[in-house]
């Protein structure tokens, strides 16, 4: 994971979160001050992509069984997603 620092620009955002203190302090051993958003931001990039590939896993597996969903469907599915 990168560690190093990245100024802030107009495509970053700064955010507080609440983390146990023990937590905090095994992320600070393994980073510099600087290097905690860093660290923060690549893991929830990891967990993004995690989700986004079981996602897909599963409808392929649902389509596998059953089959392609259709544009329809796949139009319902956008507008529950996004509260339409």
């Amino acid at each position: 994971m990168a560690t190093e620092y990245t100024p802030p620009d107009e495509t970053t955002v700064n955010k507080s979160v609440t983390i146990p203190r023990a937590l905090a302090s095994e992320v600070d051993a393994r980073t510099d001050a600087r290097g905690f958003s860093n660290f923060v931001s690549d893991l929830a990039e990891h967990a993004l992509a995690l989700t986004r590939t079981r996602t897909r896993e599963m409808i392929e597996a649902y389509e596998d069984d059953n089959a392609p969903f259709t544009p329809e469907e796949i139009e319902q599915a956008r507008r529950t997603w996004l509260g339409e």
